[in-house]
């Protein structure tokens, strides 16, 4: 008769190793997914402050065409209308080289930019 208690002895050891394994790279990877979530959301955020950047710049040009007297050329950059908000974004605006009712603004945020384009009559 064989002793089945003294074969089976390492079973136990084996079965907890396996399973704090599968358990430790389950973790490893939830964590992983997490962190790469944060940077995609920390991004988007950078993204929206860019964009507002932007349309402060084209506010600022449309107040100055329709209250300032503000009349620009064709591809003018105005130093006038680059600027910065108290968050850090920055913005400039540059009108078209094609159409004065064209103006284009970037904004900028860390690393992040945004253009819009508005086009007016």
């Amino acid at each position: 008769m064989l002793n089945t208690k003294k074969n089976q002895k390492g079973v136990s050891l084996y079965l907890t190793i396996v399973i704090l394994s599968v358990l430790t790279g389950a973790v490893l990877t939830m964590i992983g997914i997490s962190v790469s979530q944060i940077k995609v959301v920390q991004t988007l955020s950078d993204s929206v402050i860019a964009f507002y950047g932007a349309d402060s710049g084209i506010e600022q040009v449309l107040y100055g065409l329709y209250k300032g007297g503000y009349s620009p050329s064709l591809g003018e950059c105005p130093s006038a209308y680059q600027g910065s908000l108290d968050n850090g974004a920055t913005y400039q605006v540059c009108v078209s080289d094609t159409s004065t009712s064209t103006i284009f603004s970037t904004g900028s945020y860390k690393d992040t930019k945004r253009r819009i384009e508005v086009n007016f009559s």
